[in-house]
């Protein structure tokens, strides 16, 4: 069965579960884990992520590893899993399993919010009064210059009917104030912990949680964020851009970014609780697979997703701002500028009010009311006048709801620094008021299936990279629209691109990353060819393209030539200036590879092995030398502490006679199973005096 229609047919099971079930509700009873970083990369520790395509491989991942299921995300078939040692390591032993789509560590690149210095409230008590302000600034009780007719226009949209009654709007933030005065009436009734996969339906209860967690003054980024989308116009403090729209909290931070793996849960949740619009305030740098298929999911069940673009001052891709079909949104100051500190670039939709917006404080810092800058506010607003077309037409699809904020912004012309432009919920309300067939043509959804064949026959193009660029694209040109998507292929060969722009594409693919599995340049393969994104394409129905690069296979069960080497018996004689062919650590969990020379006493020997570092591949080698009796005389992980991982030898031979090199991996020399067909390595032996 192809991935969207299995995504599909288990969200309409998972919403008929949800309606069905009485809620959890308990007390924390588990925390996402210890947080570390290796080899440049924040993750959980201990902790891997695999996206499985059976049963059978996520069993086999686990007996692999020797590995604990801590958690499943039945609707992306994604587990999360307890592994002995580095986390980063054992997730590449699990590449190329059969059965895997993908393996990774429990990622956590994501910036919590509060960690950003543009997005520090400023505290702003009841106090506060107009003094100065223009009265079209008075929408509720108190002044909001991001909603006037120069900014967003918020009162005639109102004024037309459309305020985004009937929508919910996911906040998938660090947890909400859902006892806020000027929020409590738009709560949606419930809010979800994804770390316990707990479900509150009671605001006490929820106000607990956030007790709870030990650090409640710093979790104030997602009431601010419901505020922009859903205060209500009920003549109190502020209202929101959508004041109709219900919101959901999702409590992705806490304080701390929980975890890719916890995140989607998150997504899946909120989809499947009713959400039509998810609003995402927080971002970082590198790919995961887990949260993109998680938002695709969102997006093949029509949930329009929005994503601030990130404070980074930078033009530059965030994720996940940058995935496909996601509508990124750049932060405007006072003069509907963007502002210094706001990302921006190619990808960028639309542009809305991000400096020195009036929103809601919670009620565990006082209450009230506060000014608070960044992308994470110009995201609500954004997220809420979305809601404001799902509520006017909710059938249209995520595309649709892009091209219609786009075509109605002040400007209506594309800048990498504003997208489209500054949002201006007038022009789209008059949009709305023609009715649901005046609004944009549908997206489309592409399928890119990647085959590698050579003289050995045609294999699954797994580890690909994917870009889609339309035709047209005007290189270095700022006001060129034209554009451009990213993804990667799973270990099926596939790579999806949800509600994207129709029309003509040229498309590049690249073979496996080298890194990975190692490998000269020309054996890696590429493409360059056009496919055609047709309107209305969809996730039952997309627009496909067979993919064929002339390249090496990514081969899942390479031979060992030296393989049996098992033993001090079995071991392979290796000489004085001989390096060997390639071998690997691969065939069991706890492969160690023997070698044998003969030495005088006196010779000052060097052995190197020359693996991930050296000639790409998975393996951190860890090298042994013993003498005749099997005794270690030296060992050595890396070369150079946290920058070579090959492994090096020197060492002067005490007496004459047999000794012997070992050959392994870091994680199977700390107890651990690694079995990676990526473990690849050669072993060179050098006399040096």
């Amino acid at each position: 069965m192809k991935k969207p229609f299995a995504l599909i047919a288990l969200a309409a099971l998972a919403l008929l579960a949800a309606c069905s079930q009485t809620p959890t509700q308990s007390g924390r009873s588990q925390s996402p884990g210890l947080l570390t970083t290796s080899e440049g990369v924040r993750h959980y520790q201990g902790q891997v992520v695999v996206g499985y395509e059976d049963e059978s491989g996520l069993q086999e991942a686990i007996r692999k590893l020797g590995a604990k299921e801590i958690a499943r995300i039945p609707e992306l078939k994604a587990a999360l899993l307890e592994v002995p040692g580095d986390a980063v390591k054992a997730s590449r032993a699990l590449k190329g399993l059969p059965g895997l789509r993908y393996a990774e560590p429990h990622l956590a690149q994501v910036t919590p919010p509060k960690d950003d210095p543009v997005e520090l409230p400023r505290s702003q008590e009841r106090g506060l009064i107009p003094l100065g302000n223009p009265s079209d600034q008075i929408l509720d009780e108190l002044p909001q210059y991001a909603l006037d007719p120069r900014h967003l226009a918020a009162k005639a949209a109102w004024d037309q009917g459309f305020e985004g009654e009937g929508v919910v709007v996911a906040i998938i933030d660090d947890p909400a104030d859902v006892t806020h005065p000027d929020l409590a009436a738009n709560w949606a009734g419930k809010a979800y912990d994804p770390v316990t996969n707990t479900t509150y339906t009671s605001a006490s209860d929820w106000l607990n949680f956030i007790q709870n967690l030990g650090g409640p003054a710093s979790l104030y980024h997602g009431t601010f964020v419901a505020s922009t989308v859903s205060a209500p116009r009920d003549g109190q403090g502020i209202a929101g851009l959508a004041p109709r729209a219900k919101f959901l909290p999702v409590a992705i931070f806490q304080p701390d970014y929980v975890g890719d793996f916890y995140v989607a849960r998150g997504i899946v949740w909120a989809v499947n609780n009713g959400a039509q619009v998810l609003n995402n305030s927080w971002g970082g740098l590198g790919y995961g697979n887990l949260v993109k298929e998680a938002f695709d999911y969102a997006l093949a069940n029509g949930v329009v997703v929005v994503a601030s673009a990130g404070n980074s001052y930078k033009d530059e891709v965030r994720t996940p701002a940058g995935y496909p079909g996601i509508i990124a949104s750049a932060a405007a100051d006072g003069n509907r500028n963007k502002t210094d500190f706001s990302t921006y670039g190619r990808h960028i939709s639309s542009t809305a009010p991000g400096l020195d917006v009036l929103l809601a404080k919670p009620t565990w810092l006082g209450g009230g009311y506060g000014l608070i800058s960044g992308t994470s506010f110009s995201g609500p607003y954004t997220a809420a006048a979305a809601a404001l077309v799902k509520a006017a037409c909710p059938g249209a699809t995520p595309y649709q709801v892009r091209r219609a904020l786009e075509t109605t912004t002040w400007e209506t012309s594309f800048t990498r620094e504003k997208g489209w432009g500054h949002l201006n919920a007038d022009k789209l309300s008059q949009l709305l008021a023609r009715g649901c067939a005046a609004l944009p043509g549908k997206g489309s959804v592409v399928r890119v299936k990647v085959e590698y064949f050579n003289e050995n026959g045609t294999f699954p193009g797994l580890l690909a990279d994917v870009i889609l660029r339309g035709k047209g694209l005007r290189p270095g040109d700022p006001t060129d629209p034209t554009p451009v998507y990213w993804a990667r292929t799973d270990q099926n060969g596939e790579a999806w691109f949800y509600e994207i722009a129709p029309g003509e594409y040229e498309i590049y693919v690249a073979g496996a990353d080298l890194a990975l599995t190692g490998g000269l340049p020309e054996e890696r393969g590429t493409f360059v060819g056009t496919l055609v994104a047709t309107p209305g394409s969809n996730a039952f129905n997309p627009d496909a393209k067979l993919v064929r690069l002339l390249a090496s296979e990514v081969n899942l069960n390479p031979t060992d030539p030296y393989e049996p080497n098992d033993t001090l018996a079995q071991a392979t004689p290796i000489a004085y200036g001989q390096t060997t062919q390639l071998a690997y650590i691969f065939g069991q969990p706890q492969d160690k590879d023997h070698f044998k020379f003969t030495g005088t006493a006196g010779d000052t020997i060097r052995a190197r092995v020359y693996a991930r570092s050296s000639i790409g591949g998975t393996l951190d080698s860890y090298l042994y030398l013993l003498d005749a009796n099997g005794q270690v005389l030296e060992k050595n992980d890396d070369l150079v502490s946290g920058q070579t991982t090959d492994s090096e030898i020197t060492f002067t031979l005490p007496q004459d006679g047999t000794y012997y090199l070992v050959v392994t991996s870091y994680t199977i020399a700390n107890g651990g199973s690694d079995n990676s067909p990526f473990n690849k390595y050669r072993l060179e032996l050098r006399k040096t005096n």
